[in-house]
């Protein structure tokens, strides 16, 4: 599912490390995708704002949050009833191709009455 959903954007990487680092990104987007429309929002914002403590260089958070906003589209488009949170995804080389390793679990959420 994962290279599904985010195999260009994870591709945007010119090296592994890059990759790697686009695929963390997929990742958070997905575990954000599976919130509820508030929770999203607040994660999201939250992410932005670790985001800028961590790159205190970069200025302009605009293109990060809105590849964030399209992945969560995406995942909600493709997968709207898959409540897994991933865990952890790695880039191994396998046999001379990369692959993707995924540790999930199923997330269940009780609604609010």
């Amino acid at each position: 599912m994962i290279i599904e959903y985010a195999y260009d954007f994870i591709n945007l990487g010119s090296t592994l490390e890059k990759k790697q680092s686009y695929l963390n990104a997929a990742c958070t987007a997905w575990n954000i995708a599976i919130l509820n429309e508030e929770q999203r929002k607040k994660a999201l914002d939250l992410f932005i704002n670790q985001y800028k403590a961590i790159n205190p260089d970069i200025n302009d958070t605009d293109c990060v949050k809105h590849d964030m906003e399209l992945l969560i589209k995406e995942k909600l488009r493709l997968y709207p009833n898959v409540k897994k949170v991933i865990e952890n995804a790695k880039i191994i080389y396998d046999k001379g191709k990369e692959c993707i390793v995924v540790a999930s679990r199923s997330e269940h959420y009780k609604s609010k009455s």
